[in-house]
């Protein structure tokens, strides 16, 4: 029988930031710069147009107008954490893909949390890609061959991190859900008593992902420290995008309601302290990083046979009987 076999890659240690070919490339910045065309059509089109958003509350539309704009922001730095990435960069190719998990977070919220409009099959074609992309940047890294990089990685300050984060709001989302499956309904809808999708995406995806994320961490698992620093990118991103909602609901006049004004305190307040917390992992991480392999990106998802050892192809084993 033929065997398969994967041999990690080598674990010569390099500057986690230098430049060194790999052996597989991540995914092409043809690719990334369409995705990011098509980010920035779609961000322009919310900036822009009057009725992008319509038949949603005020502070509704003012949060995705806020969410725009830091997606806007986040395409340059897509295009240049990419090709830092193709240029041997562990760090760059991890806030990349955190970066990609953003942008399927968002464009997933937008293609089924936002009432139809012009930019309907362009939030879906961002999902499908930057969901690849965020796939394929993540199973494609040789966590046991990077895992001596991240030995000094703030392990147990990043386990409570996730495991309060994802039980807060985890519990926050079901204390709407729960006392409401009686029969009654939630007082967080969407539209037309639709479930909000923020409750699908976090309780379906994110949470458990930052819950197993803590498991890794607290396991010691070699994957543990590329899982959680992709998680943190993407939450940091969402805490700039809902620090982003004050000033720009205030531009909208929504200061003087009194309905929205206690909620953008809350809003300032506890995304400050997670925007906070979670800079100061990523920058605690990043200073500790030790020395990266020289490749730590496996050329596809799957084992493959080993190409210094072809083998013939096996023949049919011959049948035999025998009378009884």
């Amino acid at each position: 029988m033929s065997t398969i076999v994967w041999r990690p890659s080598r674990t010569r240690g390099t500057s986690p930031t230098a430049a060194a070919p790999l052996a597989g490339a991540p995914l092409p910045l043809r690719y990334m710069l369409l995705l990011g065309a098509l980010v920035v059509a779609a961000t322009s089109f919310g900036l822009l147009t009057e009725d992008a958003y319509r038949s949603v509350s005020a502070l509704t539309r003012s949060t995705w107008r806020a969410q725009d704009l830091v997606t806007l922001g986040s395409v340059p730095l897509l295009l240049w954490v990419s090709a830092r990435a193709r240029s041997g960069s562990l760090t760059a190719h991890v806030v990349s893909v955190g970066t990609l998990t953003w942008l399927t977070y968002c464009y997933a919220h937008q293609a089924i949390g936002v009432p139809f409009n012009a930019m309907f099959l362009v939030y879906v074609t961002i999902v499908g890609m930057a969901c690849f992309a965020m796939i394929d940047g993540l199973v494609r890294i040789d966590v046991v061959a990077v895992a001596p990089a991240f030995t000094r990685a703030p392990y147990r300050a990043g386990f409570w991190f996730l495991t309060v984060a994802g039980v807060g709001i985890a519990g926050l989302w079901l204390s709407d859900i729960v006392p409401a499956l009686p029969g009654g309904l939630p007082a967080n809808l969407h539209l037309a008593e639709l479930p909000n999708p923020t409750w699908v995406l976090d309780l379906a995806w994110i949470i458990p992902w930052a819950l197993a994320g803590a498991r890794m961490l607290r396991r010691r698992h070699p994957a543990g420290p590329i899982v959680t620093g992709v998680m943190l990118v993407m939450l940091l991103i969402l805490s700039i995008a809902m620090l982003a909602v004050t000033p720009v609901a205030l531009l909208d006049g929504l200061g003087s309601n009194p309905e929205v004004r206690p909620q953008l305190v809350i809003f300032t307040v506890i995304f400050t302290i997670l925007g906070a917390l979670e800079t100061l992992l990523l920058a605690t991480t990043r200073k500790r990083l030790g020395a990266s392999p020289e490749q730590w990106l496996r050329q596809g998802w799957w084992p493959q046979q080993d190409s210094a050892t072809p083998r013939a192809p096996e023949r049919p084993a011959a049948v035999t009987t025998r009378r009884n």
